[in-house]
């Protein structure tokens, strides 16, 4: 009876599970929960990371992709420009042209052909060397060459260009002068343009010598320099004649680059008038050492006299 219930205890003390200390149950729970709260703070930290990493990734990418849409909107336009109208009368242009031009505008504008006056390029409608703008005067450039008579349309043109802020026009202005300099077979190494004052380009936001200089250059594969500033503020050279012109641009123009020492310039303008603003011009030039100055405007004036 005593073995029975000896066998018995033992079974009992073999099959009762171990005893574990409450203290013990408390550091083990707390050490898991340790463990679970530096498990969620990492994948918190993690998740911050990626998040950041992923903002940072969005903006990047709508950089990219703001750049490339941009990027390829420009080159869209280029190719398939969607004002595809003639410069002159605003209609759609159904043939290819070389110019923003349509045949009948092409037809219409007042071109420089003939004789023409050997200092300023001027159409003569006699057989003179010069025109009396030119004949009795010395010129510090050798010569000017304009494609068009700035006359009519031509008129328009250039003033939608200079107070109308169609700069484009410049383009097809810059074609035509680029076709004149070959067609005179000039050999100049640099382009200078007429330069304004900051406070008129401030005025008008651009200056129109400088577009026609560098869609020239451009064309031509001729380097632009901005070798001259205009140092002196003058009144409207339109609101004078003659020689209140030339005294008016006296000493307005300096050089700026010793580039020019040596060189073939070719003097860029919109409108040769009386030659005042490009003789002044190349004066300041010339005293830089330029070797020669040669002039080409997108269009001449055509003065009522005479003998033209």
């Amino acid at each position: 009876m005593i073995e029975s219930e000896d066998k018995l205890s033992g079974k009992s003390e073999k099959e009762s599970p171990n005893i574990v200390n409450a203290d013990e149950v408390q550091d083990e729970k707390a050490q898991t929960e340790e463990t679970q709260t530096d498990e969620i703070q990492s994948e918190d930290s993690q998740d911050k990371r990626k998040n950041a990493k992923g903002g940072k990734r969005k903006v990047v990418m709508q950089k990219v992709k703001t750049f490339f849409k941009k990027l390829l909107g420009e080159f869209d336009s280029a190719l398939f420009p969607l004002d595809c109208t003639c410069d002159v009368c605003g209609e759609e242009l159904v043939d290819d042209t070389r110019y923003r031009l349509c045949s009948e505008c092409i037809e219409k504008l007042p071109f420089v052909k003939g004789h023409i006056c050997l200092n300023c390029g001027v159409p003569l409608k006699d057989e003179s060397d010069y025109c009396n703008r030119c004949q009795n005067q010395k010129s510090a450039f050798v010569k000017n060459r304009s494609p068009l008579v700035y006359d009519g349309e031509v008129k328009k043109l250039i003033y939608k260009l200079k107070f109308g802020k169609k700069t484009y026009i410049a383009q097809t202005l810059g074609a035509l002068m680029a076709d004149k300099f070959i067609e005179c077979g000039f050999d100049s190494e640099i382009i200078v343009f007429v330069p304004m004052t900051d406070d008129e380009v401030k005025k008008r936001g651009f200056n129109q010598a400088e577009l026609l200089a560098y869609e020239v250059g451009n064309r031509l594969n001729i380097p632009v320099l901005p070798a001259l500033v205009k140092v002196k503020d003058t009144s409207q050279q339109k609101e004078l004649k003659g020689k209140d012109r030339a005294n008016n641009l006296d000493g307005a123009f300096a050089c700026a680059f010793e580039q020019v020492k040596g060189r073939k310039i070719l003097l860029i303008d919109d409108v040769f008038t009386t030659g005042a603003t490009a003789n002044e011009c190349a004066k300041t030039l010339l005293k830089a050492k330029a070797r020669e100055v040669c002039v080409l405007t997108a269009a001449v004036t055509q003065l009522k006299i005479p003998n033209e």
